[in-house]
């Protein structure tokens, strides 16, 4: 076991056998001591060297390697490093730790920099993507933030910074697995789950426009009331009623894609949403997911699209 300070807070270290750096090769198995780590729920494995530092080439060179082959972040333990030494490791994004005096870990500064605010009060974009894609697509119980990233339309930091804000209300806990990996535990399955989250949930859109045209063959999931009515027997609304993320909306307002885009009639209504389509990554999809609209429709006064909500609701067939 080793002890490392990160930003004042001691962080302990276990070292790797042999065993567990299979395809390592042999001069970085000479040259380093490997041990891994956690830090605000990230896993990281920490290199230090046996003797002589290496140049910022090839430490960066090292840590693209071991990125690779283990799907970790890669920080140096580094004895002393003079200040032109650090801006070099820097310029070529090298993580590393300097005993308790210097840090570069971007990841971790803004992980640390949120955790210094308040508890969430409310789901994030993404906390409420993971959320809703455990209850409709695939569970995601017992799984790293590693274990989803490729499941999932955001980095891994994004996902970790998620499951933080889905642990700070309550919803999930973050617990060791028993090979020194936190995995995301829900104390709720299915509707109650749905259920405790409630008081949480954002509506996903962030603005809702008109327009006469869309100048672009590019596919848009139908969203609103249309979407209500594919679910349901409520009848659809005789305009087009699409999503977009809040970006697309932005950089087609910028490109003229959108023709003539007004706030009070058209052919085609926008919804600008936070987060895109909770669905298996790759895949496109007709329709938003049923509780993505359940919560966008919630504030609907007509009774009609509330009762047609519920029924929504009850029909789910929950993936957790």
């Amino acid at each position: 076991m080793k002890d490392v300070v990160i930003l004042g807070r001691p962080i302990q270290l276990q070292e790797r056998s042999k065993a567990q750096m299979k395809g390592v090769t042999i001069g970085d198995s000479l040259t380093y001591k490997f041990y891994d780590g956690e830090f605000h729920g990230m896993p990281l494995l920490f290199a230090e060297p046996k003797g002589k530092v290496a140049a910022p080439r090839s430490l960066s060179a090292t840590a693209s390697n071991l990125t690779s082959l283990f799907k970790l972040p890669i920080v140096f333990l580094l004895p002393a490093c003079p200040a032109y030494e650090r801006q070099r490791l820097i310029d070529k994004d090298v993580y590393f730790v300097v005993s308790d005096k210097y840090v570069h870990l971007p990841m971790l500064l803004a992980n640390e920099r949120i955790r210094k605010t308040k508890q969430a009060k409310a789901l994030s974009p993404v906390a409420q993507y993971l959320l809703l894609y455990h209850l409709q697509i695939e569970s995601i119980e017992g799984h790293a933030a590693r274990d989803i990233e490729d499941k999932m339309p955001y980095s891994y930091s994004s996902i970790t910074l998620g499951v933080t804000c889905l642990e700070d209300l309550g919803l999930c806990q973050k617990v060791s697995d028993g090979s020194k990996r936190k995995v995301i535990h829900f104390g709720s399955t299915g509707k109650e789950l749905w259920e405790l989250a409630q008081p949480f949930l954002v509506n996903p859109v962030e603005e809702r426009i008109f327009c006469d045209e869309l100048l672009t063959e590019e596919h848009f999931t139908t969203c609103g009331i249309n979407a209500l009515a594919h679910y349901t027997w409520l009848n659809p609304d005789p305009e087009k009623i699409i999503m977009m993320t809040v970006k697309q909306l932005r950089d087609f307002r910028a490109s003229g894609v959108i023709v003539r885009p007004n706030q009070y009639d058209g052919n085609i209504i926008i919804e600008a949403w936070k987060y895109p389509p909770v669905t298996s990554i790759g895949t496109e999809v007709e329709w938003v997911d049923r509780l993505s609209l359940a919560i966008s429709l919630r504030e609907d006064a007509d009774p009609r699209v509330e009762g047609e909500v519920e029924r929504l609701i009850n029909e789910i067939e929950w993936k957790d």
